[in-house]
Formats: structure tokens, sequence, C-alpha cells
């Protein structure tokens, strides 16, 4: 199995349960992904949690950056991308084999099928607001919301590093409500 593969699935291991066990406490209010549940403050930044690292690797895990380039800065763009109707800036955000779950949308697998989908989700977006994210060696992830009412969405990003620069490599986004 390649470290690739590995990776994803610690990672998955690590933050699936989290995901759970916060809906669960959330009394399933659909609170947990709004930030209830989470370490983040009201304005969306990190409180400096740490998590273990990875196999293989030393220290410990650290709030993500939030500067240019930083797995919170590429969730930020990708939504910037969607907003203005650019499916295919949108979908240059993932890794060659990103895969992406919308609600109400096929699950989309590959940089052709991701341009498909987000140029149906014409001016969809707006701005985010990143509940949590953390970095984890060469992994990530970013929990976002967007828009308000019924139109209110939330996200969850899988990020990994691809030479010196993130890229989505799997995203989920359904209504909050």
């Amino acid at each position: 199995m390649s470290m690739k593969f590995l990776r994803r699935g610690v990672l998955l291991a690590m933050v699936v349960p989290a995901l759970l066990t916060a809906g669960c406490a959330a009394g399933g209010t659909g609170q947990a992904m709004k930030g209830a549940a989470s370490p983040a403050s009201p304005t969306g930044t990190e409180t400096g949690m740490t998590e273990s690292p990875m196999p293989g690797e030393t220290g410990t895990a650290t709030p993500t950056e939030t500067g240019k380039g930083s797995p919170r800065s590429v969730v930020e763009k990708f939504y910037q991308a969607l907003a203005s109707g650019n499916g295919e800036q949108a979908a240059k955000m993932f890794t060659s084999d990103g895969v992406a779950a919308v609600q109400g949308q096929e699950t989309a697998e590959g940089t052709q099928a991701l341009t498909e989908l987000f140029k149906g989700q014409q001016g969809g977006g707006g701005t985010p607001s990143i509940e949590e994210s953390e970095t984890m060696g060469k992994s990530a992830f970013v929990f976002a919301s967007s828009g308000q009412g019924a139109e209110a969405t939330r996200g969850f990003f899988l990020l990994m590093k691809d030479n010196d620069s993130w890229k989505i490599d799997r995203y989920m986004s359904n209504s909050a409500s």
C-alpha cells in the first residue's frame, strides 16, 4: 500500500469518529458543523489544538496557517472561484484524482468530472466562514460554511500537500439545515 493511501486512511480514521461524536453531542441540530462543537473561536480563528503526528512523522500537528498558500487560503480561493462561476478554476484547486460529493449531485472524481460539476454551480460559493482548520504533516482538513438561511451550506475538505502547495483531495458539501 502506498504511503499516500495510508495517510488518507489514517486521516479519515482520525476525522470521521470526531465528526460522529460532535454530531451526536450537538443533538442532531447541525451545530457540530457550524462550530458549536469545534474548538474554533466565533471569528473562525484556531485555538491552538494539537493532534498526534501521522505515522512515521515526528512532532505534533499545528493549526493551519492563515497565509497565502495555506490549506485555509486554498479553501477560500475555491469558494471565490465558485462565486465567480469559474468551474474550471475551482477544479484546478483539486488533486488530479480529487473527489467531490455535493448534496443533490453525483459524486465527481477527476479533473474533468470536477470541472463539469462546478460549472453547474455557477454563482454558488460565496464568502466562507472557516469553522476549523488543522494541518497534520502533509495532510490537512478544513470545515467551512457559507451562505445564510435556506441557502446555507457547509463543506468538509481534506487537503494534501502536493510538492510545495496544498490541493483539495476530498470535498463534501451539504445544506446546513
